[in-house]
């Protein structure tokens, strides 16, 4: 139906178009109404472009050929500049320096104490310095023989030093001078003897002389050196030595090897004074120590020998040793771990002095008493060594050693039971395998606490000895320290030294010390930067013997002044 109508008015519209059309051609075009029944939608056809672009072509080419010339003419302005004087930056004030320091105190075992230091002012070419100490205790403690009697412990030392560097334009010279006095009891004695104290004071002392020269050479394409003269003198020319040492060092070859030479001298004499032997008279060692460096894969390589000529004391007879000296170094990265490894050896010279500075109470050298001491150079065969050194973050360092050596004629120390008042040491030695463990950690917490903590280990397979007399398996050490304010500053140590032997000989049984244990403690107070007080406390814990049947003093507290100007 839709469909029909549509139809409809589509004639009905053509005839009225035609009947329009008509109409128009008469010239009478009337009113016609005309009804659109849908939308008008307009179409336009796209337009046809010409996408071609005319080619132009040139057939005409000018060449220009420029030619020119600079004037060498100079343009001279009339403006004039003041030249600007470069920043000056100003930095920290110098600390004052105080060329004097004098410190004093007084303790409960009666013990004064005195200290004075004199140095020199700032200066580039020359400093020296001069001190000396006084210190003396009138103490008592109980002899472990009888412990309701009390024998006499007093001791006295007195040093003196002085000191001088000068910078000239050949090297630097340093020269030193140290000597001490030590007067003091060997108490520990059988008291059952009934001995009068006088008969055990004995008398300690020597004088030591250093001087060196030393190159100011830094460009490691010029060779450098150190030569120093060393000389000391014990219990007034009882035992003497003479030391002279000179090393070079040059840069050679392409590959920057760096080739060190050095040569020692030393001569130890002991004088006839001396009770103990007719042949422990005078010693002469020759050193001669070369050494290759260079860098290589990273690292650093020291790579020489020792040799050693060594006129003995007991023989007439020149005897030989070569020593290893190798070691390498390995940086991993700047700051935070560094690596090491090698193998070394070399001689320990057993002298009097050495050993006397060791154990104070062994056999004397002035005086008969009835023991005999034993002087032999140790040997290290070899030590095989591996450590690190490392920045662990939050400003703690720690580094740790281990090491593997052989020695021959280590020493130890024993009892003498032949000594005139049984309270004096001798010497014995022997053949050990040596390991040890080292290790230490410094933890700076801030800028005004710091802690550190230090451990060995050492484990000893003697050959012949049951044990190891007075070589401890563990020693420990633990510091602490705070500045309040720059004010006041506490500081604490509790240090530690187990498994003990006292008896280094080849008995079934081998009695054991008490293992150290103990604590001490000190506080400074700084009323400025010219007055100071201090307290001391040492010994805190004490009961045990550093020596057999010489106990330790006990608690010992400390006051003390100080003054700089």
């Amino acid at each position: 139906m839709k469909n029909k109508t549509i139809v409809l008015f589509y004639i009905l519209g053509c005839f009225l178009i035609g009947q329009s059309i008509f109409a128009q051609a008469d010239g009478d075009l009337g009113v016609q109404e005309v009804q659109v029944t849908e939308s008008f939608i307009p179409d336009v056809p796209d337009a046809i472009k010409l996408a071609d672009n005319p080619k132009l072509s040139d057939t005409i080419k000018v060449t220009k050929n420029v030619s020119y010339k600079p004037l060498s003419r100079r343009f001279e302005s009339q403006l004039k500049l003041n030249p600007i004087k470069s920043a000056k930056i100003k930095g920290e004030p110098l600390s004052k320096l105080y060329n004097t320091y004098i410190y004093g105190g007084l303790g409960n075992l009666s013990l004064p104490t005195c200290k004075i230091f004199y140095g020199s002012d700032r200066n580039k070419s020359l400093t020296y310095g001069l001190a000396f100490g006084y210190v003396q205790s009138y103490s008592d403690v109980k002899s472990v023989f009888d412990n309701e009697q009390k024998v006499s412990a007093d001791f006295r030392e007195t040093n003196f030093s002085a000191h001088i560097k000068k910078d000239s334009d050949f090297g630097i010279i340093n020269a030193y001078f140290y000597r001490q006095g030590n007067v003091f009891q060997a108490y520990g004695y059988n008291t059952n003897l009934k001995l009068d104290e006088e008969f055990t004071q004995e008398y300690w002392g020597y004088s030591t002389v250093s001087v060196s020269l030393q190159s100011k050479n830094t460009d490691k394409s010029k060779p450098s050196y150190y030569a120093k003269l060393f000389a000391y003198d014990l219990n007034e020319f009882t035992e003497n030595l003479v030391s002279c040492l000179f090393s070079g060092q040059q840069t050679i070859g392409l590959n920057n090897y760096s080739l060190k030479l050095a040569m020692d001298y030393d001569f130890n004499n002991l004088s006839e004074k001396i009770v103990f032997s007719d042949s422990l008279k005078k010693e002469l060692i020759l050193t001669f120590n070369p050494t290759v460096s260079r860098e290589i894969s990273g690292g650093y390589l020291n790579l020489g020998f020792e040799l050693k000529s060594i006129d003995k004391r007991d023989s007439s007879e020149i005897s030989y040793a070569v020593f290893p000296q190798i070691h390498y170094n390995y940086i991993f990265s700047e700051k935070n771990l560094s690596a090491y490894a090698g193998v070394r050896g070399g001689l320990n010279q057993n002298s009097y002095w050495e050993l006397s500075k060791e154990n104070p109470f062994i056999l004397n050298a002035l005086t008969s008493d009835g023991g005999s001491l034993n002087l032999v150079n140790s040997r290290i065969m070899y030590d095989f060594y591996v450590g690190m050194n490392s920045y662990l973050g939050l400003n703690i360092n720690w580094s740790s050693e281990l090491s593997y050596s052989r020695v021959k004629d280590m020493h130890f120390f024993d009892l003498d039971d032949n000594s005139t008042y049984q309270n004096k040491f001798k010497v014995v030695y022997d053949d050990v395998n040596h390991l040890l463990l080292s290790s230490l950690l410094d933890w700076e917490m801030n800028s005004n606490a710091n802690i550190n903590l230090q451990l060995d280990y050492h484990n000893y397979d003697l050959d012949t000895l049951k044990d190891y007399a007075y070589k401890p398996s563990l020693v420990s050490k633990l510091g602490f320290s705070y500045n309040i304010g720059d004010k006041i500053i506490p500081q604490i140590e509790l240090v530690g030294a187990f498994d003990r032997s006292n008896a280094a000989n080849t008995a079934n049984s081998v009695p054991l010390l008490n293992d150290i244990i103990d604590v001490n403690f000190s506080l400074e107070y700084k009323y400025n930067s010219i007055f100071s007080a201090y307290c001391k406390a040492q010994n805190l814990i004490g009961g045990y013997q550093v020596w057999e049947n010489y106990p330790v003093l006990g608690p010992q507290v400390f006051f003390g002044l100080s003054l700089r100007f």
